[in-house]
């Protein structure tokens, strides 16, 4: 492929990976770092009231118990086998990367920034902003988009879109996070994917993204079928078990906003790179884009 060519396919991930760092710092600095900020972001955190859970409330937390280390780990793993089953072994090492750059960038974040007392005197807050278990399922759910074969893209965008959005509003529900917390894992995760697929087309060009042939395509097919099918499988047992949730949700017309906002611009994000990823066009050798 001609490096005009190249630099062409690569640039709109290159500008999406800088303007979603930049909407994080810019969204930390209004939610944050002013006290109107603080005011609008607090509006949007449930406050749980003393005691044992309520049965909706229990429910919800076992949602959020499916994101641990071990189950980064073992999604994460999974989701580089995929792309190794498609033979794209620089796939598989982007996807890695992708996932785990995501969440150090938000440990490092939650580290470093703490929460000054803008606001009625509540103390600074260490560590909430972005969100760990968001980072988590967002950064496991573009990876997997990232990896699976382009007839399978929109399938894997839906269920680990739903699985991603199904915790941003369980941190929400639970009031262990705020609106801007929840919006900022969806960014960290989208620019550290749309920074991985520039690398990836600037390094291999976009047949590296595109579609495999042969045996190699058909058992990637089947795995990121599989991986879609028991993300879906864990959206769909957990609403089952979560209906309560929207009785949370219900219970505050605030919480509610907040609620849409979050899962409107997770969509949004992972459907913009979905697209993106399918806008590539590969020739038959792999080395054009258009």
């Amino acid at each position: 492929m001609p490096p005009r060519a190249r630099r062409a396919a690569l640039t709109p991930f290159a500008a999406l990976a800088a303007g979603a760092g930049l909407a994080t710092v810019l969204l930390h600095a209004v939610a944050v770092g002013t006290a109107r900020g603080q005011r609008l972001d607090d509006a949007g955190r449930r406050l749980l009231p003393a005691g044992d859970l309520s049965p909706a409330d229990a429910a919800t937390q076992r949602l959020l118990d499916t994101v641990s280390v071990s189950s980064l780990a073992l999604l994460g793993v999974a989701i580089m086998l995929v792309a190794v089953l498609r033979d794209r072994p620089w796939l598989a090492a982007g996807a890695g990367t992708a996932v785990l750059g995501a969440n150090l960038t938000t440990q490092a974040i939650k580290a470093g920034v703490d929460r000054p007392d803008l606001v009625d005197g509540t103390g600074t807050i260490p560590g909430a902003f972005p969100s760990g278990h968001v980072t988590v399922a967002a950064s496991l759910a573009l990876a997997l988009v990232l990896v699976a074969p382009p007839a399978l893209r929109w399938t894997a965008a839906l269920a680990g879109g739903a699985y991603a959005a199904g915790i941003g509003v369980a941190v929400l529900a639970l009031g262990w996070h705020r609106p801007s917390e929840v919006i900022g894992a969806y960014l960290v995760a989208t620019a550290w994917t749309a920074l991985v697929a520039a690398v990836l087309i600037g390094a291999r060009g976009p047949g590296e993204l595109g579609a495999s042939a042969g045996r190699t395509r058909r058992a990637g097919a089947v795995a990121a079928a599989a991986l879609a099918i028991a993300f879906v499988v864990v959206v769909a047992v957990a609403a089952e078990r979560r209906l309560d949730v929207s009785r949370v949700v219900g219970d505050r017309t605030t919480l509610t906003a907040a609620a849409v906002v979050c899962v409107a611009v997770g969509s949004a994000l992972v459907a913009i790179i979905t697209r993106m990823l399918q806008g590539l066009r590969v020739s038959r050798r792999g080395r054009r884009a258009g």
